[in-house]
């Protein structure tokens, strides 16, 4: 996958369902053109769709455990290190990257062959085989997702709403994230049956729906001091809106974005630990990138403690 340095350069497209095609079209014309764009999403859309439904099918039977692990927490406090770190340790089943970024028929096709590429934002190569965020798959697969700002920046107004969704009453008739994305769960399950451990920094926002609608579920919250968050998110929200998006964005409305963020989070923690005092596990940034180790046999020991459903493999 070729990495795209500059706002000159044409951005790599996201291909995904009808519904995430829809969503882009609605921005109109895109001010950072890519060859063939219309045809490619509907091709692809038309394609999706029809596998989307097929692994439904397939993994319809599959039982959603009630007792997942989350990472959650603010982008850039050392979720991606520690989902690794538990990942090597545990040999929990979580998302790999080529399932993330092919969630239609990554269960109807032999995987590929192994490749690295470098982050946009830093120093981090991510594989084939990497353990990945299932947020990649929820935007493909058309759920609302903040990563939508990616694609067009401009519409980051739009979006920001998720941010506050917490706040509303938690209805399971109303939900943030549809059954595509349980059966795409369904179908990580189906390749690796075990303790199902997920990781996405936008869950953080949809914690009480979580909560309640997987009611054994435990959280990793990671938590990094508020000026370095603040520079190295700058930074990975413009490495991303460079590599992905159609339009340019704007410095001021990210930092806004941010700042609106920043808030939902500290004020949804401080409920967080009113409301689920047992289930709720603070780390600090500081802990997964000093002392890795003795982190993740704390974890691993305090999340046995609770069942042994977390035994590993």
């Amino acid at each position: 996958m070729t990495v795209f340095s500059n706002n000159q350069l044409a951005p790599v497209l996201f291909s995904g369902g009808d519904r995430l095609r829809a969503w882009i079209e609605s921005g109109g014309s895109p001010a950072r053109p890519v060859v063939l764009r219309e045809l490619r999403l509907r091709w692809s859309g038309f394609w999706f769709e029809r596998y989307a439904a097929m692994t439904a099918r397939r993994c319809a039977a599959i039982p959603l455990p009630r007792d997942p692990t989350f990472i959650v927490g603010l982008w850039r406090t050392g979720s991606t290190a520690l989902h690794r770190l538990l990942t090597d340790a545990t040999r929990w089943t979580t998302p790999r990257t080529w399932q993330c970024f092919r969630p239609a028929d990554f269960l109807l096709t032999p995987p590929p062959s192994l490749r690295r590429v470098r982050r946009p934002m830093d120093e981090v190569y991510v594989g084939t085989f990497s353990p990945e965020e299932d947020e990649f798959a929820t935007l493909l697969l058309g759920d609302p997702s903040l990563y939508r700002a990616f694609i067009d920046p401009r519409r980051i107004d739009e979006l920001t709403g998720l941010l506050g969704q917490w706040r509303e009453p938690v209805d399971l008739g109303s939900e943030p994230l549809s059954a595509r994305w349980v059966s795409f769960l369904k179908a990580v399950l189906a390749q690796a049956p075990g303790p199902l451990l997920l990781k996405s920094p936008n869950h953080t926002f949809r914690l009480p729906w979580l909560a309640k609608r997987f009611p054994e579920a435990q959280f990793i919250w990671l938590t990094r001091p508020l000026p370095d968050v603040l520079e190295s998110n700058r930074r990975m929200w413009t490495a991303m809106f460079e590599r992905y998006g159609l339009w340019s964005h704007n410095p001021a409305v990210l930092e806004q974005f941010l700042q609106t963020a920043i808030r939902n989070h500290d004020e949804l923690l401080d409920w967080a630990q009113r409301a689920l005092p047992e289930r709720v596990h603070l780390v600090s940034f500081q802990e997964v990138m000093q002392n890795p180790t003795i982190l993740t046999s704390r974890l691993i020991d305090r999340l046995g403690a609770l069942g042994s459903r977390l035994a590993p493999q």
